[in-house]
This record gives C-alpha cells, sequence and structure tokens, in this order.
C-alpha cells in the first residue's frame, strides 16, 4: 500500500470519535486519569535527554505523553511551554516539523485526538516560521481546525464536558491562531486576486469554503453558546445543576477565549461596537479576572477594546485602557521569551504606545509617570510632530499601530480589473484621518483660551487667523468635540457619562466667550501611593546593599 494522502489521514482521524481516544494500550484516557496514569516524569525527562534526530520515534513519544498518556496538567504546560520550544529551536527552527503521517507511523496506531492537536501545533510553525505559507497548508490548516472545534461543539452540544485537558496557554492559543490563520488567508487571497495569476485564482476558485468569514463566527459563536460562559460570568454561583463553565474549567476557557477572539474578529472587520457588546460580560471588576492567567490574552482584550473606544471618539477611555494594561506590562516579565508569542507581546506593546500618543494627542490627559520615560526614549519625536497636528504622522502612526483589517467577503474573481486588494485598512483610515482634519484646529484655539478668563469673539478669530463666522464653526466643533462618553468604572464597556474631556471649559453669550480653564490634578491617594512605593524599592535596595557588605 502507498502513503495515504492528507485528506485520508484527516478523514481517519475525523471518524474516530472524540471519546475513544486511547493511549499505547488502548485504555480511554479518562480511565488512564482516574489511575494516575502510566505516564511517569522521570520517563519523558529520559526520552528528552534521547540523542538523534526528532523525527525518532523517542521524541515522538513527548508530543504522544504531551497530549495522550498524562492528563497532569503542569506537566503538560512545561513540556509544551518549554520542551517543544527547544525542539523546534534545535532541530525544525527552518524546517517543517515531520507530517502527521510519519509521526502516526513512529507511533505505531493512528490516534484521532493526538494527530489533531500534534497538527496544530505542526501548522502553527509553518506560519511563524516558514514564510511563505503554501496554499496546501493554508487549506490543511483549515481542515484541521474544522475537526478539532467540530469535536469540542459536538461534546459541549451534547451536554458534556470539553474532553480534553490541555493548559490555559495551549488553549488559548488554539482559538488565537485559528483568528490569525483566518486573518492570513483573507490578506492572502485580496493580494491573489491583486496579481492576478491563473495557479493562484484556480486555487481560490476550487476552495471557496476555507477559512469563510462567517464560519469562523459561526465556530466563536457555537464555543460561546454551548459553553455557558456568559450565563457563568452573570452569575459564577448560580448554575443551578448545569454543567459546563459552572463545573469544568476547560470548557470556561475556551468559552472565555472564544469571546475575545469575537472582539478581535469584529474588530478586524471594523465593527467596533459591536465587537464591545461581544465583551460586555466579562469580569474586569472581578478580584482576578480570568484574563490575567495568561498575559496574551489580557493584552489583546485591552488592545481592541481601547482601538475601539479610539475610533468611536471615546478618547479618555482609550487612553485610560492603554495606560492601565502598559503599566501593567511595565511591572512584570510576561511571556516565556521561547513561545511564538513573545514577538507578538512586544510589538502589540510598543503599538499600544503609538496609540496611546494618538488618543493624547486628540485629547490631552495626564499620563502616569512609569509611561513618561519610554515615550520620552522612544517617541518624544512622534509625540511632538502629533501636538503639531502633522497629518501626515498621524497617518503612518495609525498605519503602523492599528489591527491588519480585513474584508468580510473574498474578492470578485470574476470582476478583478478595478479591484483594490488595500480597501478594508484604507476605509478604516479614511475614516479617522477624517475625525484628526475636523480637530486640526482645536489645539490652537484651546493655547489661546488658556490665556483668558473671557474675550471677544472678533479677537479669538483675529489671534486664529479666522473670520467671525469660521471662528464659530470651530467653536460648535469644539463643542462638540470635546464631549464624551466617559466610562464610570461601572457597566459595560459601552456605558458612559457624557462630559466634557477638552483642556478647557467655555461657553458663548453673544459675542464674549467666558472660559474657565481645567487643570487636571492627580488625586492624592495615587500620590501619596506612588511614593510609598519607591520608598518601599528604596528600602529594599538599601537592605540589599547591607547583607551584601555583611556577607564580603
Amino acid at each position: 500500500m502507498g502513503r495515504p494522502g492528507p485528506a485520508e489521514v484527516d478523514q481517519k482521524s475525523h471518524d474516530q470519535p472524540w471519546f475513544r481516544v486511547t493511549g499505547r494500550d488502548n485504555r480511554p484516557c479518562s480511565a488512564m486519569n482516574e489511575e494516575g496514569s502510566d505516564f511517569e516524569e522521570g520517563q519523558v525527562r529520559k526520552v528528552e535527554a534521547t540523542d538523534g534526530a526528532v523525527g525518532h520515534p523517542q521524541t515522538m513519544t513527548i508530543l504522544h505523553a504531551l497530549v495522550i498518556r498524562s492528563q497532569n496538567i503542569p506537566e503538560i504546560n512545561r513540556l509544551y511551554e518549554t520542551v517543544f520550544n527547544q525542539l523546534t529551536e534545535r532541530y525544525y527552527n527552518k524546517t517543517k516539523w515531520p507530517s502527521d503521517y510519519a509521526v502516526a507511523q513512529a507511533l505505531g496506531q493512528n490516534e484521532a485526538l493526538f494527530l489533531i492537536l500534534y497538527k496544530e501545533l505542526y501548522y502553527r510553525h509553518i506560519y511563524a516560521r516558514l514564510n511563505p505559507v503554501s496554499f496546501e497548508d493554508r487549506v490543511g490548516s483549515w481542515k484541521n481546525y474544522t475537526q478539532l472545534l467540530d469535536l469540542m461543539i459536538e461534546n459541549l452540544s451534547d451536554g458534556e464536558d470539553l474532553g480534553i485537558a490541555l493548559p490555559a496557554q495551549w488553549l488559548w492559543d488554539i482559538l488565537d491562531e485559528f483568528v490569525y490563520h483566518y486573518q492570513t488567508y483573507s490578506t492572502y487571497c485580496h493580494k491573489t486576486a491583486k496579481m492576478q495569476k491563473d495557479k493562484e485564482v484556480k486555487e481560490l476558485r476550487d476552495n471557496p469554503g476555507i477559512f469563510e468569514t462567517t464560519k469562523v463566527l459561526n465556530y466563536l459563536h457555537q464555543l460561546v453558546r454551548y459553553s455557558l460562559i456568559e450565563e457563568w460570568l452573570v452569575n459564577p454561583d448560580g448554575g443551578n445543576g448545569q454543567g459546563a463553565a459552572f463545573t469544568d474549567e476547560p470548557t470556561r476557557l475556551i468559552g472565555y477565549f472564544a469571546l475575545m477572539q469575537l472582539l478581535r474578529m469584529h474588530s478586524l472587520l471594523g465593527d467596533y461596537r459591536l465587537a464591545m457588546e461581544t465583551i460586555e460580560s466579562i469580569d474586569f471588576r472581578a478580584e482576578v479576572p480570568l484574563f490575567y492567567r495568561i498575559p496574551a490574552c489580557h493584552v489583546t482584550v485591552f488592545y481592541y477594546l481601547g482601538f475601539a473606544y479610539m475610533m468611536m471618539r471615546r478618547y479618555v477611555d482609550a487612553s485610560r485602557t492603554f495606560s492601565d494594561i502598559l503599566v501593567f506590562l511595565s511591572k512584570i516579565s510576561a511571556v516565556n521569551s521561547l513561545s511564538y508569542q513573545y514577538d507578538q507581546m512586544l510589538k502589540k506593546q510598543d503599538q499600544m504606545y503609538v496609540l496611546l500618543l494618538i488618543c493624547n494627542a486628540l485629547c490631552p490627559q495626564p499620563l502616569d509617570e512609569s509611561l513618561e520615560k519610554p515615550i520620552r526614549e522612544k517617541h518624544a519625536d512622534k509625540q511632538m510632530r502629533l501636538q503639531q497636528g502633522v497629518e501626515a504622522c498621524f497617518e503612518d502612526l495609525f498605519s503602523y499601530a492599528c489591527p491588519k483589517f480585513v474584508a468580510a467577503s473574498m474578492p470578485d474573481l470574476d470582476n478583478l480589473d478595478n479591484f483594490n486588494a488595500n480597501e478594508a485598512h484604507q476605509r478604516q483610515l479614511h475614516l479617522f484621518l477624517q475625525e484628526v482634519r475636523q480637530q486640526q484646529a482645536l489645539p490652537t484655539i484651546g493655547s489661546y483660551m488658556k490665556l483668558y478668563t473671557s474675550l471677544q469673539t472678533s479677537k479669538l478669530a483675529q489671534l486664529c487667523e479666522m473670520d467671525g463666522e469660521g471662528l464659530r464653526d470651530q467653536l460648535m466643533c469644539v463643542m462638540h468635540k470635546t464631549r464624551q462618553l466617559v466610562h464610570q468604572k461601572e457597566g459595560t464597556p459601552l456605558d458612559g457619562v457624557l462630559q466634557p474631556c477638552g483642556e478647557v471649559e467655555f461657553y458663548l453669550d453673544g459675542d464674549m466667550v467666558h472660559i474657565n480653564a481645567q487643570k487636571p490634578q492627580r488625586p492624592h491617594a495615587d500620590v501619596f501611593l506612588e511614593h510609598i512605593v519607591k520608598f518601599q524599592d528604596i528600602l529594599k535596595r538599601a537592605d540589599r546593599l547591607q547583607k551584601g557588605g555583611a556577607a564580603a
């Protein structure tokens, strides 16, 4: 017999029921778990020390143990976060991991769950390190994710638990990569339509359902619906005999992470209100929100929430959102440097600094002292140009820091004459720059108003080099643009109270402008707490120096 093709292997995997996946001794995973399994940490560490090619069966046994033969979550997490990345760095930095067929042959049997999860890592590695990704790999990734998510959803819809014991980080990475592969496929389709190469266009015609937007959204919505995560978030103690998120942590996490990816999906599609409605039940007010478990999840929710606030012209909320996560990131070492997420986290952090500068230029707000130093060191020139109202700077920084927008539908392959591959990004950029242009005169008007408590409109028009009618139009614009919905730390992310947020507050009385300068001051409690923390750091350093001197 010849080697089966990918489709044959996929079909064999799909035909095996999720709950019948077994270990080498043909016992179900659940049974092995009850007995503690025959997986021993010492055995895995012995295998890790084995020399030879990584394609060798001993090395594949590491992955086999990681998925099938153990439900020891801490050990699986160590293998997933450390061992897999170390093997990749050592042996497969620039090449593919062995195919699923080769791994199945090495293990001596074709195990559905193991092969699906192995292929998830296999395709993720290709996307992360082996660009350009071939069309066959894109199709293979889609088919594998649909198998994995179909199995999850089938279990949940039948009222069962998720049926899989994986670390929280891996569950997050599965959905995060699923949406990322969708995003890159959309970009690939539009570039292919622009280049109009016959072979690539034919491949798109022959595979119309690959990473279709409605299908991707449907998978995420089904995970949310069947996991009961929204019901759990509203009332964690009110399950009344219900299972899913109320009793099973993996189910709770997969539903929670699906909500975060829906926030991301709607932001990529440019529907910011729907994006924020998606997370209206998220546990922001909990003592320890679930997104604290995974740093990448924490960054994702704050990045897309802050960006949605910015595009909805809620700059105060956007600045607060970006400031909160940037202060948090400045105090932690967030991600394993071997993880594929590490570079992405660093980039997202830099993008959020840029978005914070944009928001602060459009609506100045006091910034946390811990953020001012990195801004001065890395972004001082950008900050100055933004404050000067240089439109080209706004455009460049927005293009760098915004999400990589996608079109909801695939290109019309029968009508490519006037096709614009970058239309999704250009549409959002146009809306943003339109807002910037409407506020160009605001900083100038505000700077003159700060010098007076009242002055005639004719004098203000002369200072601003405008005619009287033009000034009145601009003053109306100032009144409108400086009034924003501001979240009051309760309710859903969309809730807020309309209030003036400009540097100056004024009103018109005939031909007179009466000004009440707004001088924002930090709360006294924040100042005292900040100095207490600094004093504690000084005491710790002094104590370490004293102990070091005594030891010497």
